[in-house]
């Protein structure tokens, strides 16, 4: 027994002391290659400002002079971003080496803790290590996970369908994935997000003892006859939701290197756009009691409803979190002679 818990304490132990010996060799090999890269990535930059200098001079909108002292002026402040950027990344180096010796591997970056989103679900693949200043930085196309909670109603009806249903505060759902394209290079505030989510919605008579029932191609609600204790339809669907969604984040700005960096979901978001789905499952579920017994029964059916909606949908928000609404443009039955749509509101979350 003694030696079986040796062993397991051996293999628990073991990933932990190579992952030790792993990060230093990796930091180091980053750091390594973080100084390789620092001056390519200045004079590229250079490179490109000095052509649009020579594009001002051709066009006659800079003297020939004045271009020459903009650009030793240019080329003295990438010479001098390179001698700091080198400078941090020796520094760092030095520190990774002293704490190798100490056996402390733990280096800390306030900057990339002060600025790390709350929740991280896709980190290594929406953020990359600027070669400069060493802080994550969110790429052009990230990928977002999106949780949304709510309430369902129906909207429209009359007579036919009776007493009509009621407002369920927690009716809808809805789980998928969004991936996000930042439009304009520079700037935060443009972006196409667009994905898969699986919807379920929850319809609940108004009435306690009504259940749906089909007539032919028509849908109505009717008393079952007895008391019930639930009575509901579940449908589950699968949407493609897309949106432009306008993100007012402030660029964050890093004090060592004097460089502003786009960070999305910093501040106050707003998503306008709409979905397509197809609704892939109905069942309705209805509980009561019979002979002091809790009986539970599913009946799985179409009921006439719609399989493929589409509709506007909108969400308005801070940070990670908004208020999101979507309506159904498609009626819930197909061939009833009064028609009924579906709005969903609730909380979001969209998690990178």
């Amino acid at each position: 027994m003694k030696q079986t818990i040796l062993i397991f304490a051996m293999l628990c132990c073991a990933p932990y002391l190579m992952a030790q010996t792993n990060t230093f060799e990796e930091k180091a090999a980053i750091i390594a290659s973080r100084i390789d890269s620092i001056t390519t990535s200045e004079k590229s930059t250079l490179k490109k400002e000095l052509k649009k200098i020579d594009k001002k001079v051709e066009k006659n909108e800079m003297t020939s002079e004045a271009a020459e002292i903009e650009k030793r002026k240019l080329a003295s402040y990438h010479a001098k971003r390179i001698n700091d950027a080198v400078f941090i990344e020796e520094q760092k180096l030095q520190a990774l080496i002293k704490n190798k010796v100490n056996g402390k591997l733990d280096i800390n970056d306030e900057e990339n803790e002060r600025n790390r989103p709350l929740i991280t679900v896709f980190e290594d693949e929406n953020f990359y290590k600027d070669s400069i200043s060493g802080l994550e930085v969110e790429k052009r196309f990230t990928t977002q996970f999106v949780f949304a909670l709510g309430m369902n109603t129906i909207l429209n009806g009359g007579d036919y369908y009776g007493e009509g249903f009621k407002v369920n505060p927690l009716g809808y759902g809805e789980l998928g994935f969004t991936f996000k394209y930042r439009l304009k290079e520079q700037t935060n505030l443009w972006n196409l997000k667009f994905g898969i989510s699986m919807m379920t919605d929850d319809i609940r008579p108004k009435e306690d003892n009504d259940i749906l029932v089909t007539n032919g191609d028509q849908t109505t609600l009717e008393d079952i006859g007895f008391d019930l204790k639930k009575s509901r339809l579940n449908n589950l669907s699968f949407a493609i939701p897309v949106h432009l969604e306008l993100d007012f984040s402030k660029p964050q700005y890093h004090k060592k290197t004097e460089q502003t960096y786009l960070r999305s979901q910093r501040g106050f978001r707003l998503g306008l756009g709409g979905f397509f789905s197809v609704r892939t499952h109905t069942s309705q579920f209805i509980k009561y009691k019979a002979d002091g017994k809790d009986i539970k029964r599913t009946e799985i059916h179409d009921f006439n409803m719609n399989r493929f909606n589409f509709g506007p949908s909108f969400y308005v928000g801070y940070r990670d979190v908004s208020l999101y609404a979507k309506y159904d443009v498609n009626p819930v039955f197909e061939n009833n002679p009064e028609d009924i749509n579906t709005l969903s509101i609730g909380l979001r979350l969209d998690l990178n």
